[in-house]
């Protein structure tokens, strides 16, 4: 990025309640879970406007989309998944697990990824220590069946070049990496402090992990498993990364930080809403959509280019 481009805000989109977690389709929609009022927000990414606002399960948390199967919603509250269709109307809901233990906080339990052409979902249980694996197409299950042990799973990122699954795991300062033919577990890679959001660039081979215990991203080249650390600032927490390769972190203190692909080091900071959480890039419109927790908002960011 160059001193030339400014990415900026260029709408700030009333949602529900502490929104958390954001998708964005391949069909001009931003989806967005809002885990105070149970609810998914849908965004016209054209417009910049809520369309619906549909009720899904109790604390939804992360979202994920299917170009043609659907959208799919973490609930940690209940331990579900709730199904949406291409034209957003519910039309299942998947348990994997049930309700999480007292122990753990009351967000960030679940997470969800979607691997497209293997036809899966991924669904990651903090509280019960496991992946579920389920099949996303033809007829849906009530209950998830298939399940990979992991230590306090949390974020999930699926690499659609080779089809594993990068798991982070808060509790043990690891990125974990499922094989999609096995099923089971084939690396654990140590990274930062209390790692949380993560998001995989398939095309340059690297996975970007929010470490939110500390300052850091770590960046993971998924090639060779090697690691270096970037210096972002306090408590990072989600991060998305665009077509040019460049990577977008949400800090609590109300601003995202740029990572720029070809220098590794932060080339921006961009304030948003109030505590910004869940982070995702809208390619058709070249636009980055932040999940503002504190004001319950959604800000959208033009990601200028000279």
């Amino acid at each position: 990025m160059t001193t030339t481009e400014k990415p900026c805000v260029v709408a700030t989109i009333p949602v529900g309640t502490e929104p958390v977690g954001v998708a964005a389709d391949v069909h001009d929609h931003v989806f967005v879970t809002n885990s105070g009022d149970h609810t998914l927000s849908v965004i016209d990414a054209l417009t910049n406007t809520v369309t619906a606002t549909i009720n899904v399960g109790l604390r939804p948390e992360s979202v994920a989309t299917d170009p043609q199967f659907g959208i799919y919603v973490a609930n940690g509250g209940f331990g579900t998944v709730s199904v949406l269709d291409r034209f957003h109307t519910v039309i299942a809901t998947i348990n994997v697990g049930g309700p999480p233990s007292i122990l753990h906080p009351p967000s960030h339990v679940v997470g969800v990824a979607v691997d497209h052409f293997l036809s899966r979902a991924y669904v990651t249980s903090r509280s019960h220590h496991r992946v579920a694996v389920i099949g996303i197409s033809g007829e849906l299950p009530t209950a998830a069946h298939n399940f990979v042990p992991v230590d306090g799973p949390l974020g999930v990122a699926v690499d659609s070049a080779s089809h594993r699954v990068y798991v982070t795991q808060p509790d043990w300062d690891t990125v974990s990496v499922l094989d999609a033919a096995t099923s089971g577990v084939i690396a654990a890679i140590p990274v930062g402090q209390h790692p949380m959001g993560i998001s995989i660039d398939s095309q340059r081979r690297r996975a970007y992990v929010a470490n939110n215990g500390f300052k850091t991203v770590s960046v993971l080249d998924i090639v060779t498993g090697a690691v270096a650390d970037i210096e972002v600032g306090v408590r990072p927490l989600g991060v998305a990364v665009d077509l040019r390769g460049d990577a977008y972190v949400t800090h609590s203190d109300g601003t995202v930080k740029v990572i720029d692909a070809e220098s590794s080091s932060v080339s921006a900071t961009i304030p948003v809403g109030s505590q910004p959480d869940g982070v995702a890039f809208e390619p058709h419109s070249n636009r980055l959509y932040v999940a503002n927790r504190g004001d319950g908002t959604v800000s959208a960011m033009d990601l200028a280019r000279s």
